[in-house]
């Protein structure tokens, strides 16, 4: 049913773009995605819905950095669910003066079965300063809530943290003639802690590889590189692919990624 229902979803989007436009317009984004967290036994379906607050069609730069390298402001909602996951996520990102960078984003994950159901919430926002045509700087800060509900022996026992985080963030872009690199590090926060990296090259206008690493520092959980590539067929449809593993010896493939993107 989830295959059906992802290429029913392949085929709304092409459909989409291949209808002519009686304006050559580009304000909205949809993604349709498939991601698979735990080894290939889990997976989910999700969709995203962006608006981008100016018309993209003639602006420069790689298609899927254009928002970003000419300022654009943008909200996107989205989420997704099978039988006992849920996830809600809402973001923004807005720019002001003086090369002033805010974005924001709240979300809301749950896990539910028989016998157990943790409800995580976590709120996010950013200030930061584009300090040349490069190198932006900025700080984040966390708030994450989990509510934990255990069910055993007929005893309902409930259990809630609250955690803020504060943590700095650099990110560095460089692209000449849409060609480049893209190079981020920040800590993210919620339910685990961990440093995100990623590096992303830019071959041309449609096609960029790179990497995602997920630095845990922690014991029980281990850390995740992710290879990526995302190919635009033209300015209207991608498709992003990644396989990530944690690089040791008794690790195989711990996650996947598939993300096909229509903007009209």
């Amino acid at each position: 049913m989830k295959v059906k229902v992802f290429g029913c979803g392949i085929i709304l989007l092409m459909s989409i773009v291949a209808q002519p436009q009686a304006v050559a317009s580009t304000q909205h984004q949809l993604d349709i995605g498939f991601t698979d967290l735990a080894g290939l036994d889990e997976s989910f379906l999700g969709a995203r819905y962006r608006y981008f607050a100016q018309d993209l069609e003639s602006l420069t730069g790689p298609y899927e950095l254009k928002a970003y390298l000419n300022q654009v402001n943008n909200y996107a909602i989205g989420g997704f669910a099978n039988d006992d996951f849920s996830y809600l996520n809402a973001d923004a990102a807005t720019y002001g003066p003086a090369g002033l960078v805010i974005s924001a984003s709240a979300q809301r994950l749950c896990e539910d079965n028989s016998y157990w159901q943790n409800t995580d919430y976590l709120v996010s926002a950013a200030v930061g300063k584009q300090m040349n045509e490069q190198l932006q700087l900025g700080f984040n800060v966390y708030y994450s809530r989990l509510e934990r509900h255990d069910m055993w022996f007929g005893k309902d026992n409930e259990r809630v943290a609250v955690e803020w985080t504060y943590a700095p963030y650099v990110r560095w872009t460089n692209i000449v003639s849409n060609q480049g690199w893209d190079l981020e590090l920040k800590q993210l926060a919620g339910r685990y802690r961990y440093v995100q990296g990623q590096a992303v090259y830019y071959v041309n206008q449609a096609w960029s590889v790179g990497v995602v690493a997920n630095i845990r520092n922690q014991k029980n959980l281990k850390d995740n590189y992710e290879l990526q590539t995302q190919y635009w067929f033209n300015q209207h449809v991608a498709l992003k692919f990644g396989l990530g593993s944690a690089l040791d010896s008794g690790s195989g493939l711990n996650s996947m990624s598939l993300l096909l993107t229509a903007r009209f």
